[in-house]
């Protein structure tokens, strides 16, 4: 039986203007897993995303991560779980590359030597080595995706959560960012995408969790909930509606 890393049971969140952003939440994500959440806009994935590491909190319900209260144990659940936002600009803050993603680590006090190397690490492994000199506001749109990235692996998170993650993307840069997500649950990470581009990622799913007006509607693997995406205002992969299953996207 697979680890279990993060534990939601019975999560509510009711915004101050009195809109209902999640009901009753419940859920068990495990370790190695490829989650895609999908849902309409409104739905309730980018809510339910930011409980994960506390970024909001609940009014009800708890969150586990590794059997730990996230709203008691903040520091190591962001250690475990990291988060790439929809837009990377949100979180660039370095004047460098290198800067950018030695900044985590600076703040919780590494030595320099630790940091070159995480740094280094990082950078080789995500190809943005190169480019450890730049200003991050120079990169191309996928750079800066993988920039962000960089900057949550070297944390060493279990769990890296993306939101939209190809959001403005052209091809090649939806290509690299996919890959990278591909090696990263390949490597061990559990991945969870919030998504509209299901086509995209659907063939390396090992779960889709469907949501709509902030609860949990379905949960399922892909083969099973392929035909059901549209019924939530979510677009059914052409490979699917034309009888040919689901396909990889990358050729």
């Amino acid at each position: 039986m697979p680890e279990k890393i993060i534990d939601i049971n019975d999560l509510c969140h009711t915004f101050s203007d009195g809109y209902i952003g999640l009901k009753a939440i419940c859920v068990s994500i495990y370790k190695g897993e490829f989650i895609i959440l999908a849902g309409k806009n409104g739905s309730g994935k980018t809510t339910f995303l930011r409980h994960l590491n506390g970024l909001l909190q609940s009014d009800s319900g708890q969150i586990r991560v590794k059997g730990h209260s996230v709203s008691n144990h903040l520091i190591q659940t962001r250690k475990t779980i990291g988060m790439v936002f929809q837009d990377a600009d949100t979180q660039i803050v370095g004047d460098t590359v290198f800067d950018e993603v030695a900044f985590g680590l600076e703040n919780l006090k590494f030595s320099r030597a630790d940091i070159t190397a995480k740094v280094t690490q990082a950078l080789k492994g995500l190809s943005l080595f190169h480019l450890q000199d730049r200003t991050p506001s120079s990169l191309s749109g996928g750079e800066k995706r993988r920039l962000a990235i960089a900057g949550i692996l070297v944390m060493d998170p279990e769990v890296i959560v993306f939101d939209e993650p190809f959001s403005n993307l052209d091809y090649p840069g939806t290509i690299q960012v996919l890959t990278t997500i591909i090696a990263l649950n390949q490597s061990g990470h559990t991945i969870i995408i919030a998504t509209h581009d299901i086509e995209t990622v659907i063939c390396e799913a090992t779960r889709v969790i469907i949501m709509e007006n902030g609860q949990i509607k379905e949960d399922g693997t892909p083969a099973d909930l392929v035909k059901h995406l549209e019924s939530y205002g979510v677009k059914e992969p052409c490979s699917s509606k034309f009888g040919l299953g689901i396909q990889p996207w990358r050729s």
